[in-house]
């Protein structure tokens, strides 16, 4: 369809002048807090610091990566040392942000007093024989829909232009001389040209422009300039040069905002224009107009007011104003990237944590929040003017991804650019930065479809002519919806970028030691540190993942169709897996072959058998349902919801069930316990579903470019599905580059699979133990137990330093105060071993299906514990290994195994 004509209603959304407005914001408050808190650093007390800090070196490290242990001396030496370097940092912060508002309102409320002294402006109603203009200005007021009239005031410029200022309280119209001649002499001009300031009144962007005004002058003024001072006093160069250019730079930056704030005013203004008021506007606008260079488009960024060629365009094509520019994304988050650090340690250095919180992430995840609402008021805005504009004029709808990509992308670079990074040395590897990266943009992508998708499904729903009320009310809800999907998307974006930081006490680093590996990061270390996250936020601070989940299903409602096909599909595809779910632990409870299994152990193995088919079946029902049509991935997100809400208590059930059919004869049911409950309905309803919504986003952009190739190739689902298993294989075997991996001693004697032949165990037992209570203790004592080669164990070594112990129901058997002691291991463990010059170590234990139990007569206890790194000693021949253990306590234990050809 072609370009309706200007003077088209406004969509009842808010305006572009907003959202450019709350960037410029998000900029200045940034930059101010971290550049007072350079203006106020205390040299003498930072020395000082330094230098107890440099006394600390002979001192252990406070976190041994390595050893995952705190020396608790070393981490209160440090803390002494710095003292009260986190008041320090907070009360800088807030300084600047203080001296910030100060300038900023001083500036903002002096204005109008100001421009009315310099330019010696006068009340229109006191000069006489203007009753015939005031009369035509109230019929303009009224006109423009204002409920009140300003006050205008006249200036003794010749020129025919205006210009609208104010404060909250008052609002005044300036009305140049020459503009009150063309009241006689061009009627139509000065119509056209009154119209126009009054639109600023209707829009309501007096109070942005001359808060960003302020802001412009409150920037330079309270923290450019006595920063530069600072600075220059410092008088030392590399300092100086490292940091003018950047304080240039944001200063180009925020200008360069400001300044955006008034040209987007005017282009809402012009655009209130109809009629013939428009083809006046433009004629106005032709006097001026010349062919316009890059030079001139360049310079317009540093302009107050567009150039008359942009104007005349934007009359002309009344489409442009409402069409989602990623430039005008990229802004907003380079905005918001510059204040992302300095805001995370404001809120970091709190004298009380935030609650609910985690001390160390609640930082960035608050940081989050505060920075999602801006960011979400430019997604929604911007989005949905277009999808308003899209539907009421039948154009195509944005797609938003673009829109949402561009975001992230100036938010990465405004986080590059913020002052800390200019000061850290810790940051991550390139490759886990591009990789960290890249899949921020992909998620910014989604985000900015998400919300394409909540508007034009939403809008689709009323009526093509609906009212602004009904309109600003679903919006409202988008952008609440928004603004929790973007601070969680944030929150972890900033929370993953400070772990995955390569310094000696990253996280990053502690997960590769949990692997083997500490001085090596992988891409498995790194894919585990994003599932890390995910299950923190699950145990710690579930509302943090059940908030953004039910805040993605928005859209949803307003997709009838497609929603209920995503719930049956999750409903089918629950309710099989919660009737298959038992079969797999009754399987796994028959293969254990024990029949005096307990009921702590069957949740022991109920407990270690659903968890994955739990993340399997969910993503499967969400893959299933954006592979079977073209549906949202977010549709997918539901799919795996229903299912998980179907598979949540059959996991408890199963449990429940089993205990009541294998257990001891009147023993009754084993009801699930409270932290049974909150991790399957933790995992089942937050864990499982977030890695179901990536699942189907990798599956919907695999099947979306696989589908390019061609009719005449392969079905495109099924190639896309042949992709996925060949990345999740890349995954688990790739190691990724890194940094070398430090050499491991290994004997080569180890490896090989051994069978226990004859086992020696001595333990220290106190009377308030578990053991000591089931053997009626009454002082303490010790026990010896022993095992053999019919109730042992077997061990593979491998080469590559990783071990594997099956323990096929092991027994040790022994005696104490006149009862029978058994100690019965089943299950697998798998470790990373070291073994040089008789010193053997085992590290990094994961175990699979772990059971300890210790039975004394009939009584039984379970005493599965995590499994920690231990350090031993060894021989080893050609078909006998015997490795020992000795405890600090006196416990000892001595293991003899001989080679099986197995």
């Amino acid at each position: 369809m072609g370009e309706p004509r200007p003077g088209t209603p406004h969509p009842p959304l808010p305006s572009a002048t907003l959202g450019r407005f709350v960037a410029v914001v998000t900029a200045v408050i940034g930059t101010s807090m971290f550049g007072w808190q350079i203006v106020l650093i205390d040299p003498a007390v930072t020395r000082e610091r330094a230098v107890c800090l440099a006394g600390l070196a002979g001192l252990p490290p406070p976190i041994d990566v390595r050893a995952g242990t705190v020396d608790a001396a070393s981490a209160d030496a440090v803390q002494r040392c710095l003292g009260t370097l986190g008041a320090d940092v907070l009360r800088q912060m807030l300084t600047g942000l203080a001296v910030l508002v100060a300038v900023t309102a001083l500036v903002y409320l002096a204005a109008p007093w100001v421009e009315r002294r310099l330019r010696g402006l006068r009340r229109l109603d006191r000069v006489p024989g203007t009753e015939a203009l005031r009369a035509d200005l109230a019929t303009l007021v009224r006109e423009a829909g204002l409920r009140r009239a300003p006050t205008f005031l006249v200036s003794r410029s010749a020129r025919v232009s205006g210009n609208t200022f104010g404060t909250v309280a008052s609002r005044y119209v300036r009305l140049d001389l020459g503009l009150v001649h063309a009241h006689r002499t061009a009627p139509a001009r000065f119509r056209a040209v009154v119209l126009h300031e009054l639109a600023h009144l209707r829009n309501a962007d007096v109070d942005l422009t001359r808060l960003t005004v302020a802001l412009a002058w409150a920037f330079p003024l309270g923290v450019v300039a006595p920063a530069a001072v600072t600075f220059l006093s410092a008088l030392h160069a590399p300092d100086l040069a490292r940091n003018v250019w950047r304080l240039a730079l944001f200063a180009v930056v925020v200008q360069v905002s400001a300044w955006s704030v008034l040209r987007a005013r005017e282009f809402a203004a012009d655009a209130r224009l109809g009629g013939d008021d428009a083809t006046t506007a433009r004629a106005l606008l032709g006097v001026g107009r010349r062919p316009t260079g890059w030079r001139d488009r360049l310079a317009a960024l540093f302009r107050f007011h567009p150039l008359a060629q942009a104007r005349a365009d934007e009359l002309e094509r009344p489409r442009r104003l409402v069409s989602a520019r990623p430039v005008e994304a990229f802004g907003a988050g380079l905005a918001a990237g510059i204040a992302a650090p300095p805001l995370v340690d404001l809120l970091s250095h709190l004298p009380r944590p935030l609650a609910g919180l985690d001390p160390v992430a609640g930082g960035s995840q608050a940081a989050g929040l505060l920075l999602g609402a801006p960011l979400a008021l430019v997604l929604t805005g911007t989005l949905w003017r277009s999808a308003w504009w899209a539907r009421r004029h039948g154009d195509r709808p944005v797609r938003g991804a673009a829109f949402g990509a561009a975001l992230v992308i100036g938010l990465l670079v405004g986080r590059r650019l913020a002052w800390s990074a200019g000061y850290a040395d810790d940051r991550p590897v390139w490759w886990v930065e591009l990789a960290l990266s890249l899949c921020a943009v992909a998620g910014g992508a989604l985000l900015g479809r998400w919300v394409a998708l909540g508007a034009d499904a939403w809008l689709r729903r009323l009526p093509r002519h609906a009212e602004g009320r009904a309109v600003r009310r679903v919006w409202a809800a988008a952008a609440l919806a928004t603004t929790v999907l973007t601070a969680g998307f944030l929150g972890a974006l900033l929370v993953l970028d400070a772990w995955l930081a390569d310094g000696d006490l990253s996280m990053l680093r502690l997960l590769a030691a949990r692997e083997g590996h500490p001085d090596r990061v992988t891409v498995v270390t790194l894919a585990d540190a994003l599932a890390l996250h995910v299950r923190v936020l699950a145990d710690q601070a579930p509302y943090l993942l059940a908030a953004p989940l039910a805040a993605a299903l928005f859209p949803l409602v307003a997709t009838g169709a497609s929603a209920r096909r995503a719930l049956r599909v999750g409903a089918v595809t629950g309710m099989v897996a919660a009737v298959a779910l038992p079969v797999v632990v009754a399987g796994a409870a028959v293969a254990a072959r024990d029949p005096g299994l307990g009921p702590a152990t069957l949740r022991g193995l109920v407990d270690g058998h659903t968890l994955l088919p739990v993340t399997l079946v969910e993503a499967t029902a969400a893959v299933a349902v954006v592979a079977g049509r073209r549906v949202s991935i977010w549709h997918g997100t539901l799919a795996a919801l229903t299912a998980g809400l179907l598979l949540a208590p059959a996991v408890l059930a199963a449990g429940v069930l089993l205990s009541c059919d294998v257990g001891p004869p009147g023993g009754g049911c084993a009801g699930p316990d409270r932290a049974a409950v909150a991790r399957a309905l933790g995992h089942a309803l937050l864990v499982a579903p977030v890695f179901a919504t990536l699942a189907a986003a990798l599956g919907a952009a695999a099947t979306a470019a696989l589908a390019r190739v061609g009719p005449g190739r392969r079905p495109a689902g099924v190639t896309a599905a042949a992709v996925l298993l060949g990345l999740a294989a890349a995954v688990v075997s790739a190691d990724g580059p890194g940094s070398a991996t430090v050499p491991v001693e290994r004997d080569g004697c180890l490896v090989g699979v051994w069978r226990l032949s004859a086992g020696r165990y001595h333990a220290q037992v106190a009377t308030d133990s578990v053991l000591g209570r089931l053997a009626g203790l009454t002082t303490a004592a010790s026990v010896d137990l022993t095992s053999g080669a019919s109730t042992g164990f077997a061990t593979a070594y491998r080469a590559d330093g990783t071990a594997t112990d099956l323990y096929d129901l092991s027994v040790a058997e022994g005696t104490l105060n006149g009862h029978t002691v058994r100690q019965v291991r089943r299950g697998t463990q798998t470790y990373r071993w070291t073994a040089r010059a008789g010193r053997y170590t085992q590290r990094n234990v994961v175990t699979t299906g772990d059971l300890v139990l210790l039975r004394v007569d009939g009584r039984e206890a379970d005493v599965t514990t995590v499994v920690d790194d231990s350090a031993s000693t060894y021989r080893c021949g050609p078909g006998e290994l015997v490795i020992r253990f000795d405890g600090d306590d006196g416990s000892w234990g001595e293991e003899t195994f001989v080679r099986s050809p197995a």
